[in-house]
């Protein structure tokens, strides 16, 4: 596939590799984290970032950013607020497995090339995050969580620095997790994955900068309980997603929808292998070009660059 390219592990930092988070700075570089480890993908697993400066044709060597803690690291999540300071969301696993993980953070104030010492952003034990926050009209951000404990997904709100987070809304008709919050031209939008039967995305809607939102509601999307990436393009949602309820992470596909997630295109499958292409991470850049990355086969992060046109 055109602009292909694999990422891999800092070295030292293990054999395995999972939970891709891709984010482009304002300057136009693409940051990539995500966390690598030796055998067991919730103990002793380290952070991971890798750069494509804008222009360059290749990804620069990965570097492990935060010093390895005592506990296993996981789920990284990227993004900026305004004022061009980036921040590095992730979960420390504080006992022996994902319903252990406390929330912690790093900053950094030149585009990512040097971070802030990690703090804990929210002590409770299995919230989780897989995607970035959205800044609301009021300046509060809504970060899109998942307590592991319960298999309910949360919204998560606060104000820079956050220090002070509180629970804004939990969907707890429905077992979901990981959800993915998109602002669309009129409204903001989440997409779930879900954590048990019925295996499809579903989707819930809020018109008041998220005070209320719908009651989730099934798509037509299969979902073979694993993660998936959402994004506005334009007027048109995309997601992201393995396009089977099969218990299989393959093939990886994109889907487009016209009407805010009522209906769907034709997938397109991104790569198809036989082995593990899961969770994605995907962003649009000015020039409509969409950027992704995710983890092949566990042992590697494949970054892929597709054209306007997989939109359809």
């Amino acid at each position: 596939m055109p602009g292909a390219q694999f990422l891999y592990n800092a070295v030292g930092s293990g054999l395995y590799c999972h939970g891709g988070s891709l984010f482009a700075t304002a300057d136009g570089d693409l940051l990539a984290a995500w966390y690598a480890y030796p055998e067991l993908e919730h103990a002793g697993a380290t952070l991971v970032v890798a750069r494509r400066p804008r222009g360059a044709d290749a990804w620069l060597p990965s570097e492990t950013p935060i010093a390895p803690s005592a506990w296993s690291a996981g789920n990284p999540v990227l993004f900026a607020e305004p004022s061009g300071r980036i921040w590095l969301f992730f979960v420390l696993l504080e006992g022996a497995y994902w319903t252990d993980a406390v929330l912690h953070g790093a900053c950094s104030d030149d585009a990512g090339r040097s971070w802030s010492r990690p703090t804990t952003l929210l002590p409770t034990r299995g919230m989780m995050v897989r995607h970035s926050p959205v800044q609301c009209a009021d300046g509060e951000w809504l970060l899109p969580a998942y307590d592991e404990r319960t298999n309910r997904a949360t919204l998560l709100a606060a104000r820079p620095p956050f220090t002070d987070w509180r629970v804004a809304h939990v969907f707890v008709d429905v077992p979901l997790i990981q959800p993915v919050l998109v602002r669309e031209p009129d409204r903001l939008t989440l997409l779930f994955r879900p954590a048990s039967d019925p295996r499809v995305v579903w989707r819930s809607h809020s018109t008041d900068e998220g005070r209320r939102w719908s009651p989730p509601m099934r798509t037509s999307l299969p979902n073979p309980l694993s993660g998936i990436s959402a994004l506005s393009v334009g007027s048109r949602l995309a997601v992201v997603y393995n396009h089977t309820e099969r218990h299989e992470r393959r093939p990886l596909s994109l889907a487009a929808s016209d009407d805010g997630g009522r209906s769907w295109s034709e997938p397109r499958h991104i790569d198809d292998m036989a082995g593990e292409l899961s969770y994605p991470s995907f962003v649009p850049t000015p020039d409509g070009t969409l950027h992704g990355v995710y983890t092949y086969n566990r042992r590697l992060i494949k970054y892929v660059q597709l054209d306007a046109g997989w939109l359809g």
